[in-house]
């Protein structure tokens, strides 16, 4: 995939760069500079997807009904071929550009975000950013982060038939289960931010036991509580460790809490001139540029939290069908984006140019 990247960028004359993130998976960075640096337009898209899953024939894309069916045509190859296409556009008539464009497609964001961690590290700066995902084509500018973590209970085995002598892990787990349905969850946050939603909390696997004959010994549940603009997934994850302790230290449940994913929420400012020139954008194609919010998460805050760079999300395609059996992408969506992101481009060193006057 990042071969395939670099070739089309380098044919279309952008200079190319790749960034080692991991062993033989690479960021591709693809830089179209007309001496506006200090107007830096990023697009940032990732090349990698969720598992297989269930999809019959997942790698064969197969175009039906004006479809791109295929694992990742909606998450996210849509938004990245619009990227991709647009940049090419722009590399054709560079004097009708007012920033700089870099474009990152970038490795691991359905995992750990190590991709996007690793430009932020980078040299490379931007006055503005637009983060390809499926949002129907519409501009959010703010999302969800998350607080994910383990809790792993630990009792003692034993014969089944002798199951006093021993301490289920499993039961101990119920009794924590139930405390985070009863006490956590009800408490969880409401924000007064109109586009967020509300926090939320989701135990998503449960592991406890080896064999049906042995008192289990050890339990572990997964959790994912999406955090709210304002909220610190730090701070979250710290007091919900807090109020375990309080609950189980003399229970007689052997409890531990180990974090898996932190990760920050995005809320980037109306007034912001990425937000002001994509609502330009929108408006010159008919689109609906009303900033919105998702329930998801993105590369976005990654760089509004740690590199300072204003953000938004937009791309072909709809949640309902990344990570779906059927995933699939409108084709006349992806050249719609692939036409937003290149007037996008035309606008945004002009709307930087008139916030800072």
């Amino acid at each position: 995939m990042a071969g395939y990247v670099e070739q089309r960028c380098r044919k279309a004359g952008l200079e190319l760069s790749r960034q080692r993130v991991f062993p033989d998976r690479e960021n591709v960075i693809a830089e179209l500079r007309v001496g506006r640096p200090e107007a830096t337009l990023l697009f940032e898209a990732h090349m990698d997807t969720v598992s297989l899953g269930s999809m019959e024939d997942p790698l064969a894309p197969k175009y039906r009904d004006g479809r791109i069916y295929g694992r990742g045509a909606c998450d996210t190859k849509g938004s990245l071929a619009a990227m991709m296409h647009a940049v090419e556009e722009c590399a054709r008539a560079p004097d009708e550009l007012a920033c700089d464009v870099v474009l990152c497609a970038a490795v691991d964001e359905e995992h750990a975000y190590q991709g996007v961690l690793a430009l932020v590290e980078s040299e490379i700066t931007a006055a503005g950013a637009v983060v390809g995902e499926p949002t129907e084509s519409s501009i959010v500018v703010t999302h969800k982060g998350c607080a994910r973590f383990s809790l792993t209970t630990r009792g003692k085995a034993a014969h089944s038939s002798v199951p006093h002598e021993g301490d289920s892990a499993i039961f101990q787990m119920v009794e924590v289960l139930d405390f985070l349905g009863r006490e956590v969850e009800p408490e969880l946050p409401v924000p007064d931010h109109p586009l967020s939603g509300p926090a939320t909390m989701v135990v998503g696997t449960i592991r406890g036991g080896t064999q049906i004959n042995i008192v289990p010994e050890e339990c572990e549940i997964e959790v994912d509580r999406r955090v709210v603009p304002g909220e610190d997934p730090r701070r979250v994850l710290a007091d919900i460790g807090e109020a375990l302790r309080t609950r189980f230290e003399s229970s007689g449940v052997d409890l531990s809490l180990r974090e898996l994913l932190l990760d920050w929420s995005l809320d980037t400012p109306p007034e912001a001139a990425i937000v002001r020139a994509a609502r330009g954008a929108a408006a010159e194609l008919g689109l609906d540029g009303t900033p919105r919010g998702a329930s998801y998460g993105s590369d976005a805050s990654k760089l509004q939290q740690l590199k300072g760079i204003p953000s938004i999300v937009f791309g072909p395609g709809s949640i309902a069908q990344a990570h779906s059996r059927k995933e699939w992408v409108l084709v006349e969506e992806v050249g719609r984006a692939a036409e937003f992101y290149a007037r996008l481009a035309r606008g945004f060193g002009r709307e930087a140019d008139a916030g800072r006057r």
